[in-house]
This record gives C-alpha cells, sequence and structure tokens, in this order.
C-alpha cells in the first residue's frame, strides 16, 4: 500500500491532492492575467521572444503546483516579471527598429518576381521542398503567380501575388518532364534551381544566368477563365 502511495502522489499526504486542485485554479488565473497584459499577439502566432515568454511561464508553474514545500508566491513575482521584461521590450522594439530585429530577426526575401532567391534560401536554413510544400499550402501553382515570398521573423510566410501571372516553375513535386511539356506554357522555359523563366522556342542548352543550373523545363501557366459577357434586356 506504501509503495502505491508513493508512486501515486510521492511522499505528500492524500490531502495534498485538493491542495494541489487550490494550486492550479491560482496559477491558471495568474496566467491568464499575464497572458492579458501580454497583450493579443501572443494569442497569435509566436515570436521568438514571445516563446521564450510562454517556456518561462510554463517552467515557473510547474513546481509550486506539484511541490507542497513550495508556495505559490515566488510563481507570482516570475509571472510578473517576465511580463514586465516582455512588455519592456515590447516598448523598445517600437521605438528601435534595431533592438526589435537584434531580438525577433528581420524579414527575408526567398521569392522575386517568380524567381527563388537560392543565397537567401540556405541562409535562411529552407529547403526548395520546404518552400514548396509551404506554398503549396496556400494554392500557388506555380511561381509566375507570385511577385514576392517574404520569410517573416515568426516562420511564417507572406505572400504577394501578382495581378497579372507569367509562366513559372512548378511548385508541384509529382509532375514529369512529359507532363510537364503536355501543359507547359508555349515558348517559355523555367529553371529547375531557382525558377528563372525564359522567352524561347527551344529548350535553352546554356546555363541560367542567374544560379548556373544547366536543368530547364517548361514553364507553367494556368488556363484563363473565359470571361462571362453580361446580358443586357
Amino acid at each position: 500500500m506504501q509503495l502505491v502511495q508513493r508512486i501515486l502522489i510521492g511522499d505528500g499526504p492524500w490531502a495534498f491532492l485538493l491542495e494541489v486542485v487550490v494550486r492550479a485554479a491560482l496559477v491558471y488565473v495568474l496566467l491568464l492575467v499575464a497572458m492579458r497584459m501580454m497583450g493579443k499577439r501572443v494569442a497569435a502566432q509566436l515570436s521568438i521572444t514571445e516563446l521564450a515568454v510562454i517556456l518561462m511561464l510554463g517552467a515557473a508553474i510547474g513546481v509550486p503546483i506539484q511541490v507542497s514545500s513550495q508556495g505559490i508566491l515566488p510563481a507570482a513575482i516570475v509571472l510578473f516579471t517576465v511580463v514586465a521584461l516582455q512588455r519592456m521590450s515590447s516598448r523598445a522594439g517600437l521605438r528601435w527598429r534595431k533592438f526589435q530585429v537584434a531580438q525577433e530577426g528581420d524579414v527575408t526575401m526567398l521569392v522575386k518576381d517568380g524567381r527563388i532567391l537560392l543565397d537567401e534560401l540556405k541562409t535562411s536554413e529552407v529547403s526548395r521542398e520546404m518552400l514548396a510544400s509551404e506554398l503549396r499550402a496556400a494554392n500557388v501553382a506555380h511561381l509566375g503567380q507570385l511577385r514576392r515570398v517574404y520569410l517573416e521573423s515568426s516562420g511564417s510566410n507572406s505572400l504577394v501575388w501578382r495581378k497579372h501571372e507569367r509562366p513559372g516553375l512548378t511548385v508541384r513535386p509529382d509532375m514529369e518532364c512529359s507532363l510537364l511539356d503536355a501543359i507547359g506554357a508555349d515558348g517559355y522555359f523555367a529553371c529547375w534551381s531557382c525558377g528563372a523563366t525564359v522567352d524561347t522556342e527551344n529548350r535553352p542548352t546554356e546555363p541560367c544566368s542567374a544560379c548556373r543550373s544547366m536543368r530547364w523545363e517548361s514553364a507553367v501557366q494556368l488556363p484563363q477563365k473565359p470571361k462571362v459577357e453580361e446580358k443586357t434586356e
């Protein structure tokens, strides 16, 4: 019986389980207050500093809930100290952009005018496959639809679409060369490495001027939807 009790609740008495409920409720209220004080951004996708704050909050509340010898007041002090630091850093970031960039990172351009910036991709440690996956999730069929793709400091991608799309490199990984040739835009070929597009009737034999890759495939362009004429009575 003692072995079962030690496995279930440790060395504390059974009555401590009721105290755990009270402690958890109090810490829950403290967390709600702390999260509310940090603002609405914390409820959205977290930045690096906000993620660090959440990890510190998690570390602070664990011990006072589970250990009977530890009180809740030290955890409350930790919570509000972290909140104060987060608010101070947020205000400093609003006033000094260099401070914000130093603590959270800057925006990185990954795609420019339908071409992948391979150097920026390497610096950001993002693979072409990962980028293509993100673009497919955003309903992108080919790079010619995009004017810019930015990697935000939060890790999410922001897309700037072209008003009028151009032929571009497909982002689908399962398309064979024969299928690309069948649906490709006539007279356009795209570099398989960076997506740079050239206007030529025949497949280029020279390396890509942007990345020096020798592989060229047919560029893709989505079929234009026919315009529906309005009927006048």
